[in-house]
């Protein structure tokens, strides 16, 4: 069977776009599936989480070139000074080489495809394909759209994300030339906070009105433990595996595998 590639996108910055692929791919890991991750972010955090940021080739060495071989830019990714087995990564780069490499694209034949062809050659290694995205319009982002099997739209409940999330929807529909309800998505509520009482009425009577069976039952509240882990450039649950919110992604990775 070939791999679910997700994409995980949302045209706000700030919802936890990496944080989610990065504990998501992990936790799907812990649980026996075969994951490869994509770094399409600019600032290449998910590359440095997985400590690949020293990696030879990278996922434009791929997209520039139609006769790369892409499995020469997968690395096993590197977690608590481990390489994991189950939990594999294509590198990013930080700084201007993604925006140069998103120019770059412009003008190639074919060139919101480039990463589609380039997966089907590895799909069915993996069960899991996931893809850190940028909050903008791209190249690349549409690459990932087209690649893209199923979407998980991380947001706050604050309309500038909520907004995120519905223009994000429309655009994949363009892109894809097909309707919502022919999208495979889910909205997940991210750096939820249980004191803000007001925003949280109102991003859960939002959620309930606008996406009813899109919305993951898993919810990521905001914790400490998230901060604590992206200094140390961990997975939450390495961070502190007994910390509540460990859990959380734990979780989601659960409630998507049963999404099957």
């Amino acid at each position: 069977m070939s791999a679910r590639i997700i994409m995980i996108g949302c045209r706000k910055g700030g919802v936890t776009k990496t944080t989610t692929t990065v504990n998501l791919s992990y936790e799907l890991s812990c649980l026996g599936k075969r994951v490869l991750t994509l770094d399409f972010d600019g600032q290449g955090d998910t590359t440095k989480f997985f400590g690949r940021e020293d990696a030879e080739f990278y996922i434009g060495d791929a997209l520039l070139d139609r006769k790369f071989d892409i499995t020469k830019s997968i690395y096993p990714a590197v977690v608590d000074g481990v390489e994991s087995e189950f939990l594999h990564v294509i590198a990013g780069r930080k700084g201007d080489v993604m925006t140069k490499l998103d120019m770059d694209m412009m003008l190639l034949p074919r060139r919101e495809e480039r990463l589609k062809i380039h997966l089907d050659k590895v799909k069915d290694n993996y069960d899991f394909i996931i893809i850190d995205t940028n909050p903008g319009t791209s190249v690349l982002g549409l690459n990932a759209i087209m690649a893209a099997t199923e979407y998980v739209f991380p947001t706050e409940f604050k309309e500038h994300s909520l907004d995120g999330v519905e223009t994000l929807l429309e655009h994949i529909q363009d892109v894809k030339f097909v309707e919502e309800d022919e999208i495979t998505f889910k909205v997940l509520p991210a750096r939820i906070q249980k004191s803000a009482k007001r925003a949280l009425t109102y991003g859960t009577e939002y959620l309930k009105e606008r996406w009813p069976k899109q919305t993951t039952k898993t919810v990521i509240w905001e914790r400490s433990l998230f901060v604590e882990a992206e200094f140390e450039h961990n997975p939450a649950s390495v961070t502190n595996k007994a910390h509540v919110a460990a859990r959380y992604y734990k979780d989601l990775a659960k409630e998507i595998i049963n999404n099957d």
